[in-house]
């Protein structure tokens, strides 16, 4: 049984972001809260990859639920879906 989708984290892998690291901030987030990239968790979030966000000048850019969080650490971007994220 898939649950209702509550949380959507897109972290974007274009060029710029690639070489700010976005692939190990996309890893990070994926470790840990135990997601599979694309697949649904069982409390409702979802881990995509975005090809380009368009905000390069501000890379790593990640969209929560459509709101753009840019060039923050990996605990900034923790806390933000703690705060969001309905369980």
């Amino acid at each position: 049984m898939t649950s209702e989708i509550k949380t959507v984290i897109e972290v974007c892998v274009g060029l710029h972001c690639s070489m700010k690291d976005s692939y190990a901030m996309l890893e990070s987030i994926r470790k840990y809260y135990n997601l599979e990239i694309g697949v649904p968790s069982f409390d409702g979030m979802l881990l995509k990859e975005a090809e380009c966000l368009h905000n390069c000048n501000n890379a790593v850019s990640i969209l929560i639920n459509g709101m753009e969080i840019s060039n923050c650490s990996f605990n900034n971007i923790v806390k933000y879906i703690e705060a969001i994220h309905e369980r």
